[in-house]
This record gives C-alpha cells, structure tokens and sequence, in this order.
C-alpha cells in the first residue's frame, strides 16, 4: 500500500501522533461540519409541519442518534488515524470498500451541489437588484468556488475556515432568534396554529439526514484526534449543540414569520447584511469538508492526488447546484436518513465486536477482496429501514446491519471450522 500524502492529508495511511491535532481544534471543524444552512432549512421544512414542541423532539432525538453512530464512527478514526474509505477495507473488502467509497462520494457530491445551489438561490433571494452577479446560478457558482478553495488547501483550510467562522456563525443565529422571539410575542406565539401534517417519526428522520453522512464519515476528520474521548467531545459538541442549533434556529425563524421561505424569514426580521454572513458561514464550512470527503473517498477508487479531485468533482457538482438539484432536498435528506446509516451499523459492529478493535494499516497489510457478509448486513439494514413500519426507520437500519453483520460473520467461521474439522477427519 503505496503512501500517498497531500499537503499533511495522509490519505491512505495512518494519521501520526505528531500530526494529530487538539481536542477543541477538532471540536471546532466537526462544528464547521455540522453547522449547515441545509439544517436550518431542514428546521424550516419541520416548522411547516408540525408545532413547536415537536421540532424540539424530533431535534434532541434525532441528533441523540447521530451523536451515537457518528461518535462511535469518530472513535474508530481517532484510534486507527484513518479516514472512512480506508476503514472500509478492512469492513468490506478491498473490491467492496470501492463500491462503499463510491456510494459516500456520489453522496457527497449530492449534498455539496445541494448546498451550493441553496446558495445561489439564497444570495438571490436577498440580494436580488444587484445584477448577475447575485443570480442563482452565477451566485451558486462563486460560492461553489469558495468552498472548493478550502478542500483544495485540505484538513488545514478546513480548520482555519471553521476557527474563524463557527463563532460568527453562532453569534449571528443567536441575533435571529432572539429578533423572531421577540417579535412573534415570544415562545407561546411561536408554539401556536401550525398544522401537524409531518409526525415526530417523520421529523426525526429528516433531522438524521441532515447529517447522515457527515456521522458516517466522521472518521475523516476525527483521525487528526488525539484520542477516541477527544473525538468522542467533537461529536457530541456538534451533533447536540451545533446542528441540533442550527436546525432549531432555521425552525423558529420561519415558524416566527409564518413562511417556509427562510430567505424571506431572514429578511423580514431585518438580518440583511448578518443574514447573508450567516448563509456564508454555515455554507462554507460544511460544503467545503463535504467536498474534502468526498475526495478522500474517491482517491480509494482512483489513483490521483486529491487536489485534483477536488478540482474535478468540485466543479460537478457545482454545475449540479445551480441547474437546481436543490429543489429536490427534503426528499433528499429522507433518502439519506435510511440509505446511509446501516453502512455505520455494519463497520461499528465489524471493529468493536468481530475485530475487538484490532484493524491494522501497515505497508504489509493484506485486505480479503471481498466481503460478502459485510455487504449483505449493508443491504439488509437498509431494505429494514426502508420495508419496517415501526420505530424509527434510520435506527431500524442501523440496528439491524450491526445485528446481521455479527450473525453472518460468526455462521461463517462455523461453517469454515466445521468444513476444516471434515477434511481433518478424511486425511
């Protein structure tokens, strides 16, 4: 296994210790990661839907699960140094790592057009007397530029971008609220005469898909810990208070104005020129580690540098942002809430129970081709989330991949003991 590093990004093999970075530096890019306008548009998509007491629910649940399978995933990263895609070797086979790997960056790129298109569209919607500079497609253009500048440079631009950002980003969400509570006659204004048309279940599961993906790749960030507790910190960090904030604010924004538009929210409670720090903050520092993610996962597939796959799939799903995949999110994010987790459940029971934590990435390691069993757990936990009509169908995923990834796994050692006993026997 060749060594392949890109500006200190030690893509396919171990973090070192001298390299691995504090415990509250790794907290700030999870934050950054977390802390997407996606999520505050997920909280005005609920605020539509169902009263405020119930956003509230289906927020601490929903992010509860996410800090779980994301933390556990984080851990993993801190103790082995590697990022997801490499992970994936040992959990589904060098051949099946690919196909995991591809399913991430395509993914990936989903959500990184997702997120530039929003804003283009934002930038649009508050600016819109500027000329063409401030059109949805021109705007979701630049923006996408911004964000690939900071993937290019790696886990370093990352981290300066989110050093910087998340407490703008925090103290500017605070003004919203505080200017939409005040302004709807404070919380019992806010908590009255919305339609429940979206259930808690429902609500939860769009709360997961903000952020699916991003726990599922923890390990790509949490490698540079120190420790699993430090990763472990990150993670509950962002998941609870970060994007558990970000999702709430975008939910009392629109829940305040009464639209679902949260551009037009914003604009209404007076957040011009901090409305748009806002969109520029949380846009940056989630899309560009989406962006970074995904070219970690694809340099599993391709041997090229990942600067260069920045640049390239960067620039796609740029393109793919503005011609307006965004319109499609909410089903998006519903999408990702069952198709993403069972692939966690499956590596989490792989490392903790079957490995007992003992996956190793030296120059001699030897990875099996395929493992049938790992994808068979995969493709079971998702066909549970998407079939079961109880429960919460991402945990439903996650659950029952990890249960049939131990089953599978340990009836195969019986059967190659038992078949290696007959031969014993007939020699």
């Amino acid at each position: 296994m060749g060594k392949v590093k890109v500006n200190g990004d030690f893509v396919s093999t171990p973090v070192p210790e001298n390299a691995r970075r504090p415990w509250w530096e790794i907290t700030f890019v999870t934050s950054g990661f977390c802390l997407a306008v996606s999520g505050m548009f997920a909280g005005a998509a609920l605020s539509t839907g169902m009263s405020l007491q119930n956003v509230i629910i289906a927020i601490v649940i929903g992010n509860l699960l996410l800090t779980l399978f994301g933390g556990l995933m984080g851990a993993i990263g801190a103790k082995t140094g590697v990022a997801t895609s490499m992970l994936a070797k040992h959990t589904f086979g060098r051949s099946g790592s690919i196909i995991i790997s591809l399913i991430f960056a395509v993914t990936l790129i989903g959500w990184f057009s997702v997120q530039a298109g929003f804003f283009g569209q934002t930038i649009h919607a508050m600016l819109p007397n500027i000329g063409v500079i401030t059109s949805a497609p021109v705007a979701s253009a630049w923006g996408g530029a911004l964000m690939i500048l900071t993937a290019f440079i790696g886990y370093k631009g990352v981290r300066m971008l989110s050093n910087i950002a998340i407490p703008l980003l925090i103290i500017l969400s605070l003004v919203g609220i505080v200017l939409a509570v005040s302004g709807s006659g404070g919380w019992g204004g806010l908590a009255s005469g919305v339609p429940q048309s979206i259930s808690i279940m429902e609500g939860i599961v769009i709360v997961v898909g903000t952020f699916a993906v991003g726990a599922v790749v923890q390990p790509d960030i949490s490698r540079f810990a120190k420790s699993p507790k430090d990763s472990w910190i990150a993670m509950t960090i962002g998941m609870l208070l970060a994007n558990g904030f970000i999702v709430f604010a975008g939910a009392v924004t629109s829940l305040a104005m009464g639209t679902g538009d949260l551009p037009a929210a914003m604009l209404q409670l007076g957040l011009g020129i901090p409305a748009i720090l806002i969109l520029l903050a949380a846009q940056w520092t989630s899309n560009d580690s989406n962006l970074y993610s995904s070219s970690l996962s694809f340099a599993n597939i391709f041997k090229m540098k990942r600067s260069n796959i920045v640049i390239i799939v960067g620039v796609i799903g740029t393109i793919m942002g503005a011609i307006g995949i965004a319109n499609y999110f909410v089903g998006f994010l519903s999408m990702l809430g069952v198709l993403i987790p069972p692939i966690a459940g499956v590596m989490i029971a792989d490392y903790f129970v079957l490995n007992k934590e003992k996956y190793k990435f030296e120059e001699n390691t030897v990875f099996k081709q395929v493992k049938w069993n790992s994808l068979i757990a995969w493709l079971l936990g998702v066909a549970g989330g998407l079939f079961l009509t109880w429960g919460i169908s991402s945990l439903n995923g996650i659950v029952i991949a990890f249960i049939f990834q131990i089953i599978l796994n340990r009836l195969a050692k019986k059967s190659e003991a038992s078949t290696e006993e007959n031969i014993k026997r007939s020699v």
